[in-house]
Protein backbone atom coordinates (compact mmCIF):
# COMPACT_ATOMS: atom_id res chain seq x y z
CA UNK A 1 0.00 0.00 0.00
CA UNK A 2 3.22 1.99 0.02
CA UNK A 3 2.83 5.26 -1.82
CA UNK A 4 -1.31 5.15 -1.54
CA UNK A 5 -2.76 7.84 -3.72
CA UNK A 6 -6.26 7.25 -4.98
CA UNK A 7 -7.97 9.90 -7.19
CA UNK A 8 -10.99 10.06 -9.30
CA UNK A 9 -9.63 7.59 -12.36
CA UNK A 10 -11.30 4.59 -11.34
CA UNK A 11 -8.64 2.36 -11.85
CA UNK A 12 -6.83 4.14 -8.79
CA UNK A 13 -9.54 4.01 -6.90
CA UNK A 14 -10.14 0.17 -7.52
CA UNK A 15 -6.01 -0.63 -6.81
CA UNK A 16 -7.12 1.12 -3.61
CA UNK A 17 -9.77 -0.78 -2.44
CA UNK A 18 -8.03 -4.19 -3.41
CA UNK A 19 -4.98 -3.02 -1.63
CA UNK A 20 -7.06 -2.27 1.67
CA UNK A 21 -9.05 -5.25 0.84
CA UNK A 22 -5.43 -7.26 0.88
CA UNK A 23 -4.71 -5.77 3.91
CA UNK A 24 -7.44 -6.10 5.33
CA UNK A 25 -7.59 -10.40 4.35
CA UNK A 26 -7.65 -12.89 7.22
CA UNK A 27 -6.86 -10.36 9.63
CA UNK A 28 -9.51 -11.38 12.44
CA UNK A 29 -10.70 -8.62 15.35
CA UNK A 30 -9.54 -11.24 17.79
CA UNK A 31 -6.06 -11.35 16.19
CA UNK A 32 -5.74 -7.29 15.74
CA UNK A 33 -6.64 -6.70 19.08
CA UNK A 34 -3.92 -9.05 20.72
CA UNK A 35 -1.25 -7.35 18.44
CA UNK A 36 1.14 -5.27 20.06
CA UNK A 37 0.65 -1.86 20.22
CA UNK A 38 1.87 -0.42 17.83
CA UNK A 39 2.01 -3.32 15.03
CA UNK A 40 2.91 -2.84 11.33
CA UNK A 41 -1.04 -3.01 10.60
CA UNK A 42 -1.69 -0.19 12.53
CA UNK A 43 0.48 1.40 9.79
CA UNK A 44 -1.00 0.30 6.98
CA UNK A 45 -4.27 1.01 8.57
CA UNK A 46 -3.08 4.27 9.00
CA UNK A 47 -2.01 4.82 5.42
CA UNK A 48 -5.41 3.41 3.87
CA UNK A 49 -7.40 5.98 6.39
CA UNK A 50 -5.05 8.89 5.21
CA UNK A 51 -6.03 8.23 2.08
CA UNK A 52 -9.36 7.96 2.81
CA UNK A 53 -9.62 11.71 3.58
CA UNK A 54 -8.35 12.34 -0.04
CA UNK A 55 -11.44 10.67 -1.84
CA UNK A 56 -14.39 12.42 -3.09
CA UNK A 57 -18.00 12.03 -1.28
CA UNK A 58 -18.45 9.34 -3.69
CA UNK A 59 -15.54 7.36 -3.60
CA UNK A 60 -15.99 7.20 -0.21
CA UNK A 61 -18.90 6.45 -0.21
CA UNK A 62 -18.16 3.37 -2.32
CA UNK A 63 -15.25 2.64 -0.43
CA UNK A 64 -17.36 1.73 2.72
CA UNK A 65 -19.89 0.52 0.59
CA UNK A 66 -17.69 -2.07 -0.69
CA UNK A 67 -16.19 -3.22 2.96
CA UNK A 68 -17.32 -6.33 4.54
CA UNK A 69 -18.62 -5.47 8.00
CA UNK A 70 -15.91 -7.42 9.50
CA UNK A 71 -13.83 -5.33 7.29
CA UNK A 72 -14.89 -1.85 8.93
CA UNK A 73 -14.83 -3.44 12.55
CA UNK A 74 -11.41 -3.88 11.99
CA UNK A 75 -11.45 -0.24 11.26
CA UNK A 76 -13.16 0.79 14.72
CA UNK A 77 -10.19 -1.09 16.44
CA UNK A 78 -7.52 0.61 14.93
CA UNK A 79 -9.36 4.34 15.86
CA UNK A 80 -8.87 2.66 19.21
CA UNK A 81 -5.21 1.86 18.84
CA UNK A 82 -4.29 4.80 17.10
CA UNK A 83 -6.70 7.40 19.87
CA UNK A 84 -4.21 5.30 22.10
CA UNK A 85 -1.05 5.67 20.31
CA UNK A 86 -2.06 9.49 19.72
CA UNK A 87 -2.52 9.80 23.63
CA UNK A 88 1.08 7.98 24.22
CA UNK A 89 2.72 10.29 21.42
CA UNK A 90 1.34 13.45 21.80
CA UNK A 91 0.31 12.90 17.95
CA UNK A 92 -2.44 14.80 17.24
CA UNK A 93 -2.86 13.53 13.70
CA UNK A 94 -2.97 9.82 15.16
CA UNK A 95 -5.80 10.69 16.86
CA UNK A 96 -7.40 12.48 14.39
CA UNK A 97 -6.55 8.94 11.83
CA UNK A 98 -8.04 7.21 14.29
CA UNK A 99 -11.33 9.20 14.43
CA UNK A 100 -12.01 8.81 10.70
CA UNK A 101 -11.43 5.22 11.08
CA UNK A 102 -14.30 5.37 13.61
CA UNK A 103 -16.06 6.78 10.51
CA UNK A 104 -15.31 3.61 8.04
CA UNK A 105 -16.49 1.58 10.58
CA UNK A 106 -19.52 2.98 11.73
CA UNK A 107 -20.32 3.34 8.07
CA UNK A 108 -23.88 1.07 8.88
CA UNK A 109 -24.68 1.77 12.82
CA UNK A 110 -26.14 -1.50 14.27
CA UNK A 111 -29.02 -0.72 15.78
CA UNK A 112 -27.21 -2.11 19.07
CA UNK A 113 -24.15 -0.07 19.02
CA UNK A 114 -23.81 2.66 21.37
CA UNK A 115 -21.41 4.70 19.76
CA UNK A 116 -20.99 7.10 21.74
CA UNK A 117 -19.32 4.59 24.34
CA UNK A 118 -16.39 4.70 21.47
CA UNK A 119 -16.29 8.29 21.39
CA UNK A 120 -15.71 9.49 24.68
CA UNK A 121 -12.28 7.94 24.28
CA UNK A 122 -11.41 10.07 21.36
CA UNK A 123 -12.83 13.13 23.56
CA UNK A 124 -10.91 12.33 26.08
CA UNK A 125 -8.20 12.06 24.16
CA UNK A 126 -8.39 15.84 22.36
CA UNK A 127 -8.69 17.34 25.57
CA UNK A 128 -5.75 15.19 26.68
CA UNK A 129 -4.02 16.71 23.29
CA UNK A 130 -4.96 20.28 24.35
CA UNK A 131 -7.18 19.98 21.34
CA UNK A 132 -10.76 21.83 20.81
CA UNK A 133 -12.52 18.55 20.48
CA UNK A 134 -15.47 19.99 18.67
CA UNK A 135 -12.63 20.85 16.13
CA UNK A 136 -11.59 17.27 16.49
CA UNK A 137 -14.61 16.15 15.68
CA UNK A 138 -16.03 18.07 13.04
CA UNK A 139 -12.87 17.58 10.70
CA UNK A 140 -14.06 13.55 11.07
CA UNK A 141 -17.24 14.65 10.34
CA UNK A 142 -16.28 15.89 7.18
CA UNK A 143 -15.63 12.07 5.76
CA UNK A 144 -18.81 10.74 7.72
CA UNK A 145 -22.75 9.89 6.41
CA UNK A 146 -24.96 12.78 7.44
CA UNK A 147 -26.25 10.68 10.55
CA UNK A 148 -22.88 9.71 12.05
CA UNK A 149 -21.78 13.76 11.01
CA UNK A 150 -24.12 14.76 12.84
CA UNK A 151 -23.57 12.62 16.05
CA UNK A 152 -20.03 13.65 15.97
CA UNK A 153 -20.50 16.98 15.80
CA UNK A 154 -22.65 16.99 18.42
CA UNK A 155 -20.61 14.95 20.63
CA UNK A 156 -17.57 17.05 19.82
CA UNK A 157 -19.17 20.18 21.38
CA UNK A 158 -20.24 18.12 24.55
CA UNK A 159 -18.71 19.30 27.74
CA UNK A 160 -19.88 16.89 30.29
CA UNK A 161 -17.77 13.98 28.58
CA UNK A 162 -15.48 11.75 30.98
CA UNK A 163 -13.80 8.07 30.25
CA UNK A 164 -15.92 7.18 33.52
CA UNK A 165 -19.53 7.84 32.65
CA UNK A 166 -18.80 5.74 29.29
CA UNK A 167 -17.19 2.65 30.97
CA UNK A 168 -13.92 3.53 30.54
CA UNK A 169 -10.69 3.84 32.64
CA UNK A 170 -6.95 5.00 31.53
CA UNK A 171 -4.51 2.89 33.07
CA UNK A 172 -0.78 3.68 32.74
CA UNK A 173 1.42 1.39 32.05
CA UNK A 174 5.55 0.82 31.34
CA UNK A 175 4.58 1.20 27.54
CA UNK A 176 2.09 4.29 28.56
CA UNK A 177 -1.67 4.83 28.89
CA UNK A 178 -3.99 2.54 27.24
CA UNK A 179 -7.93 2.18 27.69
CA UNK A 180 -9.85 -0.29 28.99
CA UNK A 181 -13.52 -0.76 28.99
CA UNK A 182 -15.07 -1.81 32.01
CA UNK A 183 -18.69 -1.40 31.83
CA UNK A 184 -21.08 -4.46 32.48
Amino acid sequence: MSGLAPSSNGRAFQAYLAGTQAVLANVTAIGYHQMPLPAPLDEQLAEITGAFTALAAPERERFMAALSPAERALFALFGHRAATLAARRGDAEQLRLGLVGNVIANYAIPDKRNVDVALAVYHHCARKLELNPSDVFDEAARYAGEAMAERLRAFGRRTDVTLRQFGWREIRGEEGVRYKFEWQ
